[in-house]
């Protein structure tokens, strides 16, 4: 599986992890699980997809019920996963790029800014570099200065 959700020229918020679900998923021609039954996620591959998917839609609802968004909403139109990083990053959408596997590229980036001061955040215009979507990882805190972040900046 190479992405889940919108395609990547839809997306306005672009998540990249270093592992799909594991689950018996039916993709299409290009390694996209399209338009996915988050809840059929998460009966596959379970609590930690749950709690990746529940860290997503904390970041991408706004003013909205985190819980209805990830049921119904998430991943359907303007959001995608990737499993590798894209080759271009289009300044219009918002890269969350997750953990230090996926991050290991991107570091040297100097124009780099941390939000927090264990550095697990930093940004630079729309691309995040941010914990593993994981609350131990990525605690309610973190997902509060990302949201911070995304409502001063303009893209």
């Amino acid at each position: 599986m190479l992405s889940i959700g919108c395609s990547l020229d839809q997306a306005t918020k672009v998540f990249i992890l270093p592992t799909p679900p594991k689950g018996d998923y039916l993709v299409d021609e290009y390694g996209r699980l399209v338009t996915p039954d988050l809840a059929n996620v998460i009966n596959q591959d379970g609590n930690h997809w749950r709690k990746i998917l529940t860290i997503m839609a904390k970041l991408c609802v706004s003013g909205e019920n985190w819980r209805d968004y990830r049921d119904k909403d998430l991943l359907q139109t303007t959001e995608c996963i990737l499993f590798n990083l894209p080759e271009v990053f289009d300044r219009k959408t918002v890269y969350f790029i997750c953990g230090g596997k996926m991050q290991a590229d991107m570091k040297q980036m100097k124009e780099l800014t941390s939000l927090d001061d264990k550095n697990l955040l930093k940004v630079h215009n729309n691309i995040i570099l941010c914990p593993y979507p994981d609350y131990r990882q990525f605690p309610n805190r973190l997902i509060e200065l990302n949201l911070a972040y995304l409502n001063q900046v303009s893209l």
